[in-house]
Parts: structure tokens; sequence; C-alpha cells
């Protein structure tokens, strides 16, 4: 049985598939499966994984999204450790040797995190430790507040799959917040540690900012914080953090449903973030607005 399964969801990524495939075979640390969950491609992605002969284990579902293939992915798999690759991110040599070092050496930690690069469509390098050099922002922001932890970017992460099935793995009915929700639910059972050396390079594209609608980013924004609610319902320091971010959640969705039209459910949304928050003055001025001629909704 190998040391680590590595879990590559693909959906039409034939352009960059192979530089994150090699970058896998590129490793140091050997002891590795590989396991190509195709979600439904259309275009050339299985003939490309199929180049690879023995080397990748693909596995094929029906279009479900990224969350559904990576749980079957970790279903399918058999080794003590897991590590998720995206189509479109590639791994630096010695990113699972180190990651590995650290999960043997501390049983108690369950999760570890790599830095990471950022790199843009052509692969040029955008910045260096992105992940580090965001890391305080992000902590004082809500939603680093309420997480109290690093957001999982899931190419950067290694966990033991024990513990990555006790928390339920990825909810595939999110299309946003997925990393979010999956830190939450993980670190209850066990201890994360964050590798200041960058083992990952992602790439910020068109096509991984909008690889879900609004719709169902915004319904997975509520769906998120909503199962926050439930997961922190003892702490009352988070539920005034939930309680805000819902609020702000409604009004937003509120507003954007009004300029598109449908005046009704806006301002269902927007009463409904004012029963969360009736402090948040500016939601009133969106739903007064939503009663004006149409042109007359601002922000």
């Amino acid at each position: 049985m190998p040391k680590v399964s590595v879990i590559v969801p693909v959906y039409n990524g034939e352009r960059y598939l192979r530089e994150a495939l090699d970058s896998v075979f590129a490793q140091t640390f050997r002891d590795y499966e590989v396991i190509c969950v195709d979600d439904g491609s259309t275009d050339n992605s299985l003939a490309l994984i199929g180049e690879y002969g023995e080397q990748v284990k693909v596995v094929r579902q029906a279009n479900a999204g990224g969350c559904a293939a990576r749980n079957m992915g970790v279903q399918r798999s058999g080794a003590p450790y897991i590590a998720f690759l995206d189509q479109d991110d590639r791994w630096y040599l010695h990113k699972l040797e180190q990651q590995v070092a650290v999960l043997e050496a501390e049983p108690d930690v369950v999760l570890a995190l790599c830095n990471s690069d950022r790199m843009d469509a052509e692969g040029r390098l955008l910045q260096v430790g992105a992940a580090l050099a965001e890391r305080a922002t992000r902590r004082l922001s809500p939603l680093g507040r309420l997480i109290d932890e690093d957001q999982l970017l899931s190419s950067a992460m290694l966990v033991r799959r024990d513990a990555l099935i006790r928390a339920g793995m990825y909810d595939p009915e999110l299309r946003g917040f997925e990393d979010f929700d999956l830190s939450a639910r993980l670190r209850l059972q066990g201890r994360f540690k964050f590798l200041e050396q960058s083992g990952m390079c992602y790439r910020v594209h068109a096509a991984s900012l909008s690889h879900a609608g609004g719709d169902a980013v915004v319904r997975s924004r509520e769906r998120f914080l909503l199962k926050m609610r439930g997961l922190y319902a003892g702490d009352r320091e988070r539920q005034r953090l939930i309680l805000t971010m819902l609020a702000e959640c409604y009004s937003d969705w509120g507003l954007s449903v009004v300029r598109a039209g449908n005046r009704a459910e806006g301002r269902r949304l927007l009463r409904r973030s004012l029963r969360e928050d009736p402090a948040k003055f500016r939601t009133y001025s969106r739903l007064i607005r939503s009663f004006l001629p149409t042109g007359s909704v601002g922000g």
C-alpha cells in the first residue's frame, strides 16, 4: 500500500493538466498513487491522462463538481495520507517529502499545509509566498476570525485519511467556501501545521475565478454560514460573527436580485437580512431604494 494517495479532480482540464501531473511525478517523495477523477469532461482530458498509462488510476463520474470528485477519489484511495492537486496548479519538488515528514513526526497533526506561490494563466510567477503574505490580514477578517485557521487551498494540503473521513470530507453542495467549511470541521479532529516554505503554485485565471455562477456562490455562502451556526452552537463570540455575516450575505444577495429585476424576492432577502441584524443601516437604504424606479438601486 502506498503512503500517499494523490487525488486530481479533472474537468475539461487539458490546457494545464499535463503540467500538474508532471509536477507529481517529479516529486522527491515517491511512495504514492495517483488517482484522476474525471468529472464528466468533454475535452481531451481523458486521452491526455491515458498517456500516463498505469501510473494513473482513472475514475469517471457524471459532472457533479470538484468537491464530489475529491470525495470520490478519497473513497477509491487506499493510503493513510491524502493529497489533492487541482488540475491547473503545480507542486514543487519537495512538497510531499516535507509534508509527509511532518505527519510522520507529529501524530497529533492531522493536516500539514504548505505556503503557496501565485502564478497567472501563462505560468508567470505573480507572488512568492502568497499564503504567508496574506495570513495576518486574512485572520483579521470576519471570515478569518470565524474559522481561526488558514484557508485550506486544496493543492497545498496533506491530510490524514482517517481524520478527513471523520470530518465528513468535502461538502458536494458547496460551490464556494468549501475549503473554509472543511477547515472548520477538520480542525475539530486535531492540530494543523503550516509550513512556511512554498510547496506549490496556484494559478489565477478566468476559468478558475468563474467556475461557479453567481447564484451558486451566494447560495454556498448562505449554506456555509448556516453550517457554521450549527458547528459553533455553544460559542457566543462566533455566533455574533455568523449573525453579522449572514446579514451581509442576505443584504448583498437581495440587492443583486433586485438589480436583476425580481424586486419581490430581493425585498424578501433584504428583510431577512434585517431580521438577522436590525442595525444593518445599509440594508434599510437598499430596501427603500428597491421601491424606487428602475435605475435608482445603487450599492
